[in-house]
């Protein structure tokens, strides 16, 4: 029996070896997923912001045209009907006037 101890010493520790290799290789294994899922995420936001920008881009477009046919709407309209309002709020018409 006591030449078994040495053996079952050794056979102790090469185990234990095993063990802190194991730990290791688990533990770069799990950095090395944790790189690959943020470099996975980063991609993934990036063409998410891409495709963002593009439709914003296309809305400022919209907007921009929107602003154009406005404008041309606008100056298309004769100037008559374009004052004939402010006119009517300013002075009162005598016949609106009522006199007692």
């Amino acid at each position: 029996m006591t030449h078994f101890k040495p053996l079952l010493l050794g056979l102790g520790l090469l185990a234990l070896a095993g063990c802190d290799s194991a730990e290791q290789a688990a533990s770069n294994f799990a950095e090395k997923v944790e790189e690959a899922a943020v470099e996975t995420a980063r991609e993934s936001l990036g063409e998410t912001m891409k495709e963002f920008d593009k439709q914003v881009d296309q809305l400022n477009d919209k907007v921009d045209q929107a602003q154009e046919e406005s404008r041309q709407w606008l100056q298309a309209q004769p100037e008559s009907e374009q004052e004939q309002p402010q006119q009517d709020t300013e002075k009162p018409s005598e016949e609106d006037m009522i006199e007692t």
